[in-house]
């Protein structure tokens, strides 16, 4: 589609989508949709192009709202505000030689240079010396990095565009390509980091919250929904889960030092089952190797025997403070300090760090917490946004 010359645009690349092969059309489709849905309200065209999607701002639009927007939305790999012109080396040096002369004379400037549409009768080098020429010209020095200044141009059958900066996307994969996945959301720092990490790898969310409270009026849990509200700039809409741990409470009263993992296989068994309710492939937890009793390599191994479906933990290998820095960037750090009485906090007094798998299904088995499990969720509140 030709676009007007001198017209600002916001192009938009995809990045990991192109190693998609023959399912690349499906995911860049889902990316299309969550930018519209991203951009709702917003006077925007939103066009399809062969290797990027361009958004074309109204007049009633903001770039720097649209940018903000786009820099939460997964599948982007980057975006910039770039300036149309023919796909021609004369447009093309018109176009960027009026940018570089607003240059600094001895700025540093590096000019890189894209062709997706290779018909044309140039090549990307041809453009990048013309451009290096019109820069030394002006007093400007050419550089690949410690650079001051950038000019980038990317061409496509129809347009040439010509940016002075480019901003990294989120990158992964569009909310939504890989299905939906149950995230154990407590009101920790951890769960929701991990939950972050799902939706990066194209994960829909459907959280599963673990309460204590006597009843789910109780549990309308401000935290945790806040917490949940607070992914939404990532996820776009979300389903939950408050389920009562009481009957599980009462079942584990002479569980010992296994009461920790006794607990995380419950809310594993409960997980599985919710997982075949919502058709989700994979449970996602924020355990984070040997951070507390629960998650040292045997009793990880232990709480997940018998569990007929993928658990990922993608914190596995993190240490606390990366987690945290992670949480303070997504903006979920703030909300997980709050004051709250989670159901993880129920602890033995001495509890094991290497509890038998054989200990917890025999465990699991005398307690029945596979039909404690299913009754939990029938009592269970079902929140979406």
């Amino acid at each position: 589609m030709r676009i007007e010359n001198g017209e600002a645009v916001v192009s938009v690349r995809f990045g990991e989508l192109w190693l998609r092969g023959r399912n690349r059309g499906r995911y860049v489709n889902m990316l299309l949709l969550n930018i519209a849905q991203r951009l709702h309200g917003e006077d925007v065209e939103i066009i399809k192009e062969h290797d990027r999607v361009l958004l074309r701002p109204g007049r009633r639009a903001s770039i720097n709202e649209i940018n903000a927007r786009l820099s939460t939305v997964f599948g982007i790999s980057r975006f910039e505000t770039a300036y149309a012109t023919e796909p021609d080396l004369a447009s093309i040096k018109k176009l960027a030689t009026g940018i570089i002369s607003k240059l600094d004379k001895g700025t540093a400037v590096r000019i890189r240079s894209h062709r997706s549409y290779k018909q044309l009768g140039f090549d990307s080098m041809d453009v990048v010396e013309r451009l290096a020429r019109a820069a030394r010209s002006r007093g400007l020095k050419l550089a690949s990095r410690d650079f001051g200044g950038e000019i980038n141009v990317n061409i496509t059958r129809d347009n040439a565009f010509v940016s002075t900066n480019s901003t990294k996307g989120a990158g992964g994969l569009p909310v939504g390509s890989g299905g939906k996945a149950i995230i154990l959301l407590s009101g920790g720092i951890d769960s929701p980091v991990a939950a972050w990490y799902a939706m990066k790898r194209g994960m829909s969310p459907v959280y599963v919250h673990f309460h204590g409270f006597p009843n789910n009026d109780a549990a309308e849990l401000k935290k945790i929904t806040d917490i949940a509200d607070s992914l939404l700039r990532f996820s776009l809409r979300y389903r939950m889960y408050t389920v009562p741990a009481s009957l599980f409470q009462l079942a584990a009263l002479n569980a010992g030092r296994s009461e920790t993992v006794l607990l995380k296989h419950f809310m594993l068994l409960a997980a599985e089952r919710i997982a075949g309710l919502e058709g989700a492939s994979m449970v996602y937890t924020g355990d984070c190797l040997g951070q507390v009793s629960s998650q040292t390599p045997q009793n990880l191994f232990a709480e997940s025997q018998g569990i007929r479906c993928t658990i990922a933990r993608p914190l596995i290998g993190f240490d606390k403070e990366e987690i945290i820095g992670i949480a303070r960037r997504i903006g979920t750090y703030e909300l997980s300090v709050l004051p709250y009485m989670d159901v993880c906090s129920i602890n033995s007094r001495n509890p094991s760090t290497a509890v038998r798998s054989e200990v917890v299904r025999a465990l699991a088995k005398e307690k029945k917490l596979r039909g404690i499990a299913a009754k939990s969720i029938r009592s269970a509140k079902i929140i979406e946004k």
